[in-house]
This record gives structure tokens, C-alpha cells and sequence, in this order.
């Protein structure tokens, strides 16, 4: 079997196109789309290719519009009943993804806590792209350097996982693409300050050019661009805030499909510790997608460090009893 790719906006088909070499071509690559595209596009193009993009740990981004709508409501009364409307509050939204979540949540919020200031985190926010600018070959790499795709026209190589022998052309060029990745890989790490959204978006590197390829959703980064309240952050669910924050949400990350308890609860102890007093985490499941179906937990952190569950929706997070026993270590 063999898998070209996809490289133009123009051949990121819609439906299977009609004549009979369009419709070759789309059977051949329609599961192979250069990760180059994400480097402009709009809301819908970016949201259709979010399903094509798996990290090399497996896990896949996905992106919905209204995934929460019928959560996010549920948490603003919570947050009313528990907060001013005058006060300044910190509100931060861990293992964002895509932040489109924290987009419509952080807009839903502006209206009742006029001085909010919202942070969107992920611990990837961007892929790389590589390119040599002798040979022309391309590599799309996560933040680590590690290598999802080799691009050379009309094959776009998987490299992560490898491409599987079912495929032998495929699979020549993975083997190509390795030996070619030991050399045109030793670009030495980029700074971290150059994966804020903020900073210039190519780097120039012993002949090769680094170009950001955003994994956030544009109209996400348009509100940070207009809206000094939002802002994007790097940052990992198993570190502090910064800051203490009034609110953390932690949605669809701290489950025991991904995490070990141990880990786990090194992830709640981060959360804990983050959170003022009488501050509010929020963390849970989608368990249903279409409609939106949530298993939560709100819970609301006592002056004693304990944290009480204040509301459930569903069966409530199923890492809930780990969250209290957290903060009965820490109290």
C-alpha cells in the first residue's frame, strides 16, 4: 500500500472529489496532511486539521466548539455565588489544548467579573517546523525536537509512529527520513522564550529555519492579541502556578487512562498549592461528546487547606477521592 500527502489548502478536500485522478490522488494521501498547513489558517481549516495532528505520545488534539456549553454555565454560578463581581479574579485553565475552550469560557466570564484576568496553558502549544535550507527537506518536530513528519513532495512520512512495512514505499522513506533527521536535527534547543505566542515566528539556526506552527486555536490568540485580560502560557499540569489563582479548571487531562495515581496526585498537589484560600478547582471528564456529557467535581479549598466538594455534575471526577486526600496531606 502506498501514502502520499496532502500539501495545499486547495487539495485538503471537503468530499471526494469527482474525476477519476483528483479522486486517486485523495484516496492515496487523504490520511497523510502536511503538518506545514497549520502555519495560517483560519477557524474552520484549523479545526479540521486538529484531528490529524497525534503527538508521539499517542494522544490525539481535538478541538469542538461548545464542548462545555452546558458545563460552563453550571461554574459560573458557582463562581458567583463564591466570588465579587469587583474582584480582581485569577482564573487559569490547565491542559487547554487548543484553547478554544478557554476562549469561549474566558468571554463567558468577562461579563460577570469585568477585571478578570484568564491564563490558557498547555505544555504544547506549538510544533516546529524544520526546514534545510540547502536541500529543501522539511521536518515537523514537537518542542523537544523529537520528529512527527518528514515532507518531501508527494510523500508526507509519519515518523511518529514509524511508517509500517504494510506500506513498503512508506517505509524506505521513514528509514531515509531517520538517517537524514541524525544530521538536519542537530539544530540545538530553541529558547524557551521563543514558544510565547508573542515572539517572532522564525528562528535561523546552523542553515536551517525553525517557523512556530501554532496548535492554538486563532480566535484564542486574536482574543490574547485584543484583550489584555486573556493571555497563553506554556505551562504543565504537574507544576504551580506562577501565581495563586482564584480558580483552576483542569478539564479532560488528570485521568487514570493517562496517569499513574502517583502521578496523579502530584498533579492535584500542584492544583492544590496554586489555589488561595477559598479558591475553586474544577476538574472532570467529557464522557460523551454529541450531546455534551461531563463527569465533574467542583471543589472549593478551605482556609484549612482541605478542599470540600461544593457541586457534582455526572458521576463527578473520578480522581475526586485523590483531590481530598491531597489536601488532607497538605493541610
Amino acid at each position: 500500500m502506498l501514502r502520499l500527502g496532502v500539501f495545499r489548502p486547495e487539495q485538503f478536500f471537503a468530499a471526494p472529489p469527482d474525476r477519476w485522478l483528483p479522486y486517486l490522488y485523495y484516496r492515496l494521501s487523504r490520511s497523510r496532511v502536511s503538518l506545514r498547513l497549520l502555519r495560517s489558517v483560519g477557524d474552520e481549516m484549523f479545526e479540521r486539521l486538529m484531528p490529524h495532528v497525534r503527538l508521539s505520545n499517542g494522544v490525539a488534539r481535538t478541538t469542538f466548539r461548545n464542548r462545555f456549553r452546558n458545563l460552563d454555565p453550571l461554574v459560573n454560578d458557582v463562581l458567583s455565588r463564591n466570588f465579587s463581581s469587583r474582584e480582581e479574579l485569577v482564573v487559569e485553565d490547565w491542559a487547554a489544548s487548543t484553547c478554544l475552550t478557554s476562549y469561549e469560557w474566558a468571554e463567558s466570564l468577562f461579563a460577570l467579573f469585568p477585571r478578570l484576568r484568564f491564563t490558557a496553558s498547555d505544555g504544547m502549544l506549538y510544533l516546529i517546523e524544520v526546514e534545510d535550507a540547502v536541500s529543501g527537506e522539511v521536518f515537523v518536530t514537537e518542542q523537544d525536537g523529537r520528529p512527527l513528519q518528514y515532507i518531501r513532495p508527494p510523500f508526507a512520512i509519519c515518523m511518529a509512529p514509524p511508517e509500517s512495512w504494510t506500506a513498503p514505499l512508506n517505509r524506505v522513506g521513514y528509514q531515509w527520513a531517520k538517517r537524514r533527521w541524525r544530521k538536519v536535527g542537530e539544530i540545538g534547543r530553541a529558547p524557551d522564550a521563543w514558544f510565547d505566542w508573542r515572539c517572532e515566528e522564525m528562528l535561523e539556526r546552523n542553515g536551517r529555519l525553525l517557523r512556530k506552527l501554532p496548535l492554538i486555536h486563532p480566535r484564542a490568540l486574536e482574543l490574547a492579541r485584543r484583550d489584555e485580560r486573556f493571555s497563553i502560557r506554556r505551562h504543565s499540569v504537574f507544576e504551580r502556578a506562577p501565581a495563586p489563582c482564584h480558580v483552576i479548571r483542569s478539564m479532560n487531562i488528570l485521568n487514570r487512562s493517562y496517569f499513574s495515581e502517583h502521578q496523579l496526585f502530584d498533579a492535584a498537589r500542584s492544583v492544590a498549592e496554586s489555589l488561595h484560600a477559598g479558591g475553586i478547582w474544577i476538574v472532570g471528564r467529557t464522557t460523551c461528546e454529541d450531546p455534551p456529557v461531563h463527569d465533574v467535581s467542583v471543589l472549593r479549598k478551605l482556609d484549612s487547606g482541605l478542599l470540600q466538594v461544593v457541586e457534582r455534575t455526572g458521576a463527578g471526577s473520578e480522581i475526586e477521592s485523590i483531590a481530598l486526600d491531597v489536601a488532607a496531606v497538605l493541610a
